[in-house]
């Protein structure tokens, strides 16, 4: 079994990747979402915001800033993604 062998580049991006993508956390409080929880749109839908990119699949409404579910302050949607 030959044991696989990871360049600097490819150790750099694991680390600030998470399973599927970017790393999601609060620019405030580094508080970090899990797959259960859910925000809300005025439209009364509940969904997992980061799975869509902000943006409500009941009406589309584009979130541009996210409240974060540990501290409440909000933030520019894009701030949370870690890359």
């Amino acid at each position: 079994m030959r044991k696989q062998v990871l360049t600097e580049t490819e150790t750099e991006i694991e680390q600030y990747l998470g399973v599927t993508g970017p790393k999601i956390r609060c620019p405030l409080c580094e508080w970090q979402p899990q797959p259960s929880d859910e925000w809300a749109c005025t439209c009364g839908h509940h969904w997992h915001t980061f799975d869509t990119g902000g943006v409500c699949p009941a009406c589309v409404q584009e979130w541009k800033s996210t409240e974060c579910l540990s501290c409440h302050g909000w933030s520019a949607h894009s701030d949370w993604y870690e890359y």
